[in-house]
């Protein structure tokens, strides 16, 4: 982490229109907060050890005012990659949600997320970067992932270790943590992740009660089958998609 934890710095960085889905785990944090767990009616003990936070969400100068998501939810922008409260060294976590794979970006905009990465304070402190989804194709154009293990969807897996081939890609894992680098799976591994974050960083009740309370991190690390179990049923999918022809949803 890189500062005092009477507050939690957080930026949620979004240069391009993102899954809403992954940007749902940043809720698990901002459930962490004394006003939270106060509006949940928790009893005193838990409220008193809880962690205020503030939240920036980042993008660049050219994105607007507003970042679009998959279900067409503007997210409004609260500071750009320009902004000092943002800059290496004035956050404690950066989370990652996923862009379209095929998006490109700016050397300028990678190196923002790269400087973070890269930042130690004078004690050693360190800025936490989680990826979630494609994500990782952000820290990967970025080289943040080179020399380190690293996750993401698994479908995407063999197209990342050409692209990034610096980087050990672990296919079985929902999400890999290297360093001050975490990364997940495809859409709510994020959450799971996070749950995983929560619990070896702030272990005790408050971790614990959020996570009830959301009712995740109950997966596991480990997914249940081999890839090629999901490459199958993929295939599988494919097959009978090709069958049905070009037909109208219907109601069942």
């Amino acid at each position: 982490m890189a500062a005092s934890l009477k507050e939690l710095r957080i930026g949620l960085y979004v240069p391009k229109s993102v899954q809403l889905l992954d940007l749902s785990p940043i809720d698990l944090f901002a459930m962490l907060d004394p006003a939270y767990l106060s509006a949940c009616d928790l009893p005193a003990p838990l409220v008193a050890q809880g962690m205020p936070s503030t939240i920036h969400i980042i993008s660049i100068t050219e994105t607007g005012p507003y970042v679009d998501t998959t279900a067409k939810l503007d997210v409004r922008v609260t500071k750009t990659t320009s902004d000092l409260e943002v800059q290496p060294g004035n956050l404690d976590i950066i989370l990652v949600p996923g862009p379209d794979p095929h998006a490109k970006f700016d050397e300028k905009t990678l190196e923002f997320l790269k400087g973070h990465a890269d930042w130690r304070g004078k004690n050693g402190e360190s800025t936490d970067i989680l990826s979630i989804c494609t994500g990782c194709f952000v820290l990967g154009y970025a080289g943040i992932f080179k020399g380190k293990k690293a996750s993401g969807p698994r479908p995407l897996v063999p197209q990342l270790r050409k692209m990034f081939p610096e980087t050990t890609w672990v296919e079985d894992k929902r999400w890999v943590h290297d360093g001050n680098i975490w990364s997940s799976g495809g859409v709510t591994n994020g959450q799971e992740m996070v749950a995983a974050y929560l619990r070896e960083k702030f272990p005790g009740p408050v971790s614990n009660s959020v996570i009830a309370m959301a009712d995740v991190g109950t997966k596991g690390i480990d997914y249940e089958h081999h890839s090629m179990f999901e490459t199958v049923w993929w295939l599988w999918q494919i097959v009978k998609a090709s069958t049905m022809g070009k037909s109208k949803w219907k109601r069942t």
